[in-house]
């Protein structure tokens, strides 16, 4: 009986471990906040904006640099956090597959106790 019980207990460590990657998981997406992916561009537009003030441009083109310039860094900048996201979550699926193999395992092992 003692061995049935260090089984379960060790069952119900990794269940709670598999809920808290689920929720890691799941919190991913929501991790990234909208101030963070709109202030760096804003700031990388200004810098540039600021540059290309001094080369004598008319304020339509200044404009437009800046629109463009901040529509790059935006994009470029969502992708980076959606790969790093991805990556993240590959990380986590990967744990959480391991884990459920453990559950299967000394699951196994406690029907052949039996």
């Amino acid at each position: 009986m003692d061995d049935k019980e260090k089984i379960l207990k060790d069952i119900s460590e990794d269940r709670k471990k598999l809920f808290r990657i689920n929720e890691e998981i799941e919190g991913l997406d929501k991790k990234v906040s909208f101030w963070k992916i709109f202030l760096f561009p804003l700031a990388i537009s200004f810098i540039i904006l600021l540059l290309v003030g001094q080369m004598g441009l008319s304020d339509g083109q200044k404009i437009g640099i800046f629109i463009i310039t901040f529509a790059l860094a935006l994009i470029l900048l969502t992708r980076r956090s959606r790969k790093i996201i991805s990556q993240e979550k590959e990380i986590l699926i990967e744990k959480r597959k391991n884990i459920q193999h453990e559950i299967f395992e000394k699951t196994k092992l406690l029907k052949e106790e039996d």
